[in-house]
């Protein structure tokens, strides 16, 4: 069995400068990663861009909300460039046609959209949808049954006994349950390790986000299946290297 994670990008090489830009985005791949982890949000009128947040603020330092703005306002700005906001169809065309691209819907209102356009690329076998807004993926799956879901588990789940929790999510036929890192500070290594094995043994991946720390990688080798990180380098290195994969 290969015990060797799917590695993926967080927002292509990492947090931080450049997040989400198509440069980024490719050089992960280039760099080694399976592929990236995106986000997608839906400017005013109905084109998928990747970015984080709602605003540009952070990542561009410009005051502009991308639902209230449009795609042609944002390219007359001179914000559409391989520097800084791209689309996602500009990433299915730009990406090889191996790379695995997990999407995460920011805005609900992109669950219609986000489908279509990966079918058009005959990617739906090498993209895996997740979100916070869990209620978004049944129209993923709604529009397409054999696209993968993963259910992001965040704040939501503080509190609640972890083998109800994920009783509840089961019910969305998760492809995968996507968990914070923090898993291990709120529960502790042993019975976070626990939680996987459970989660694993009902036949659903477990994807970490976003671990950094080569050496609990190590120490959870072949107990999880997808890893997304800021530190792609120092976690391929790990690993021995570029994944023969690709």
């Amino acid at each position: 069995m290969n015990s060797r994670p799917l590695i993926l990008g967080h927002r292509g090489m990492g947090t931080g400068v450049g997040e989400n830009s198509l440069l980024s985005i490719v050089r992960a791949v280039q760099v080694g990663a399976d592929g990236v982890e995106l986000d997608v949000q839906l400017t005013g009128d109905g084109v998928l861009v990747v970015n984080h947040d709602s605003s540009l603020k952070r990542t561009l330092g410009v005051d502009v909300e991308l639902r209230d703005t449009s795609f042609k306002r944002l390219k007359k700005m001179h914000l559409v460039n391989p520097e800084g906001i791209t689309t996602l169809e500009k990433v299915y065309l730009e990406l090889p046609e191996t790379a695995f691209v997990n999407v995460e819907i920011k805005d609900p209102k992109a669950a219609d959209l986000v489908v279509p356009l990966v079918k058009s690329f005959n990617a739906i076998d090498r993209t895996l949808f997740s979100s916070f807004y869990h209620a978004c993926l049944r129209k993923v799956k709604e529009k397409e049954i054999r696209a993968k879901i993963g259910i992001l588990v965040g704040e939501d789940a503080r509190g609640k006994d972890p083998v109800k929790y994920f009783e509840e999510l089961l019910k969305y036929e998760p492809f995968s349950l996507n968990l914070p890192v923090q898993l291990f500070d709120e529960i502790g290594f042993e019975l976070g390790m626990r939680f996987i094995r459970f989660i694993r043994s009902r036949g659903v991946k477990v994807a970490l986000w976003t671990l950094d720390d080569p050496g609990l990688l190590m120490k959870i080798r072949g107990e999880v299946d997808i890893i997304i990180t800021d530190n792609l380098q120092g976690i391929i290195a790990a690993l021995g290297g570029k994944s023969e994969r690709r």
